[in-house]
Parts: C-alpha cells; sequence; structure tokens
C-alpha cells in the first residue's frame, strides 16, 4: 500500500532511509529538517507499507519549476523486484506532472549498479556533456 508522506512520518523516513548505505543521506537529514521539507507543497514523498503498516519502501523527491528531482528512494531488500519501487516512482511522478514537472532528474553514486540499471528500467538516462556541480550551505 502508497500513502504520501506527511510531516508525522519524518522520524520513520529518517529512520527507513538511514538503514541503506547507497542512499545518499546526509547527516544533517535528520527528522526536524526532513518535517521542514514534508511540508513544502513542492515536496513529493511516499511510503510503501506492508500489510501490517512497516515501512518497506521510500521516495522523497521535490520541484524546480518545471523539473523535479528525486533526492531518495528504497525499498528494503525482501521487497525488490517486486515493483515496489516503481510503484514509488510512479507515484512521485504522477505527483509532479500534476504540477506542471516536464522533466525528472536524480543521482546515482557511480558504484551503485543496481541502482543505475532499476533508473535505466524506470526510463531515466544518464546526461551526456553535463557535470554536476554542487556544495553543502
Amino acid at each position: 500500500m502508497l500513502q504520501r508522506a506527511t510531516a508525522k512520518d519524518a522520524q520513520r523516513l529518517e529512520r527507513f532511509f538511514r538503514q541503506f548505505e547507497e542512499v545518499s543521506f546526509c547527516e544533517w537529514q535528520d527528522a526536524k529538517c526532513l518535517r521542514g521539507v514534508l511540508v513544502q507543497k513542492t515536496t513529493a514523498a511516499f511510503l510503501a507499507l506492508d500489510i501490517r503498516g512497516e515501512v518497506i519502501g521510500a521516495v522523497l523527491g521535490g520541484m524546480l519549476g518545471s523539473r523535479g528531482t528525486i533526492n531518495h528512494l528504497a525499498v528494503s531488500p525482501v521487497y525488490r523486484s517486486q515493483g515496489v519501487g516503481q510503484r514509488l516512482v510512479e507515484a512521485a511522478s504522477a505527483d509532479m506532472k500534476r504540477v506542471g514537472v516536464l522533466r525528472m532528474f536524480l543521482f546515482v553514486d557511480d558504484a551503485n549498479l543496481a541502482g543505475k540499471r532499476f533508473w535505466s528500467a524506470q526510463g531515466f538516462c544518464e546526461p551526456r556533456g553535463e557535470t554536476t556541480f554542487e556544495r553543502d550551505l
């Protein structure tokens, strides 16, 4: 079952994402930070829950004008290859499309080969001739 993540889910979301080494979850992304993100109108965040209501997958992204980004996506190993990640991506994509997002982007660690295969299967491709620059504020 999918449900939209709200500020009440910030602590669960933080605990869930921190379980996965392949999710680039920064030290400063704590529950307080996530609560602030989850109340923004530009945030797209969903949880996948099992029949007991436990988080088995989550996606967190945002919108920047006509572009959207998926910042984090994770699925518990037991539930991988069952369509959970795809449904989370579809939910976030539909949310963004509804408000006028025309292109989505995300970052995948070079060493995350499973992640690269997953995102390619979702229709994402590596941009050619672009280099990403970033800095913490």
